[in-house]
């Protein structure tokens, strides 16, 4: 019974790994995409929306 629980663990972990590996992926793909939408912008509407690291404050 005890390595039953154990399994039971394991198979509710590695579910949740498998879910923060999805989540995680998707969010690469939202910044992906945010960052391509700036580009964007900044290319058409030809204005600086990023601040460029070299200059000072």
């Amino acid at each position: 019974m005890a390595n039953r629980s154990k399994d039971d663990q394991i198979r509710e972990l590695k579910a949740a790994l498998k879910k923060a590996q999805k989540e995680a992926e998707l969010e690469k793909l939202r910044a992906k995409a945010y960052d391509k939408m700036i580009d964007l912008a900044e290319e058409r509407f030809n204005i600086p929306i990023r601040k460029k690291s070299g200059t000072k404050q």
